[in-house]
């Protein structure tokens, strides 16, 4: 059976606050077959061991080396995975469209990046260790969406990212992304292009 492998990360937050983010963005990497999937861990595995990193550092791009993550983006672009990203500008969204509760928000912009993409019995792999309500709420949420779209069979896990390899890719991804929007950066636009064709698409959210 055909499976699609779906991991997602967010960078930033989603409150309104004069400290919170400007930006919220939710990445989402997506590998169509088995194979490819196994020879993009051994890669970053082997990119770690390089490193001689012990097996629970985690790749994180806002405590990574700007160095680190240039040879890291320049040896997993050449494997087959592509990667899509939602980015919600808070500068445009005017006070009566904030929703009172933010966890609706961040449903909301999972539900919108989902159904956006062409999945097959995906298993959807969510970066966060969830309290069991939660986690059951999202789930129930997720697959609820992608019935109604006619998308059966998936499967969500909430995981450790410190024990996922390809959620810290995705982790990597967004926080690319995540600084190109920040021109104050002189390095603003130096991850994302040395992405080049393994972003997708970018998504700006309307609320």
């Amino acid at each position: 059976m055909k499976r699609d492998f779906l991991f997602i990360d967010d960078s930033g937050d989603t409150g309104f606050k004069k400290d919170s983010s400007s930006h919220f963005l939710i990445a989402a990497v997506l590998i169509v077959d088995e194979s490819k999937k196994q020879s993009l861990i051994d890669a970053i595995e082997l990119f770690r061991s390089n490193l001689g990193w012990q097996e629970l550092r985690e790749m994180k791009f806002n405590k990574l080396e700007k160095s680190i993550v240039i040879d890291f983006i320049n040896i997993i672009k050449e494997h087959d995975f592509s990667s899509y990203v939602m980015v919600l500008d808070k500068s445009k969204v005017k006070s009566k469209d904030i929703p009172k509760d933010k966890t609706t928000l961040y449903y909301r912009i999972i539900k919108e990046l989902l159904l956006k993409l062409n999945l097959t019995n995906p298993i959807i792999t969510i970066d966060g260790r969830a309290d069991k309500k939660y986690a059951k709420s999202i789930k129930t949420y997720i697959k609820k969406n992608l019935r109604e779209s006619g998308i059966h069979g998936s499967r969500i896990y909430f995981v450790d990212s410190r024990k996922n390899l390809l959620i810290q890719l995705t982790d990597i991804i967004v926080g690319s992304v995540a600084r190109s929007y920040n021109s104050s950066k002189t390095d603003s636009q130096t991850y994302i292009n040395a992405l080049g064709k393994r972003i997708i698409d970018i998504f700006e959210v309307e609320l």
